[in-house]
């Protein structure tokens, strides 16, 4: 039986891109350790990332409010409502990104109390909207404009 580690035997072309993979991510690594990369090399694989995850997001992001959680099998109304964020690869579906946030969480998250409370004024407003759409059950959904742009701190 010939031993399949015979280390005599000749390199094929996946040998070869495994060894010289492994050699470049050793080489990166050991100069990634030993200094501090240059904004010029770092920018334009940052640049890439976004472009890659910006095309994630516009094509398959679902930012969704839910009520329900997962109790076992089955599905129980959550404390409270939250939002769930959910991102998935355009080329192979898979989910990268899955984040849940409490709507508590978000509106307390500065520690403002003015802001909280007019925080609570727009829940209020949108969920008056949301009562005088059901009240009208042959109404359609109402046309969604654009929300305004977030304030910059």
């Amino acid at each position: 039986m010939a031993d399949e580690d015979d280390d005599d035997a000749p390199l094929d072309a996946g040998d070869f891109h495994t060894i010289a993979q492994k050699q470049i991510i050793n080489a990166v690594f050991a100069t990634l350790a030993e200094s501090k990369m240059q904004w010029n090399l770092v920018e334009p694989l940052l640049e890439a990332g976004r472009s890659v995850s910006l095309g994630d997001f516009t094509e398959n992001a679902r930012i969704r409010l839910h009520t329900q959680r997962a109790e076992g099998d089955d599905w129980v109304p959550a404390e409270e409502a939250y939002l769930g964020i959910s991102v998935a690869d355009r080329e192979t579906g898979e989910e990268w990104l899955s984040e849940t946030y409490w709507l508590s969480d978000i509106a307390i998250a500065d520690g403002n109390r003015a802001e909280v409370e007019e925080i609570v004024a727009g829940l209020e407003r949108t969920i008056a909207k949301l009562r005088e759409w059901l009240a009208n059950p042959a109404a359609p959904p109402p046309e969604a404009e654009a929300p305004p742009e977030e304030p910059q701190a």
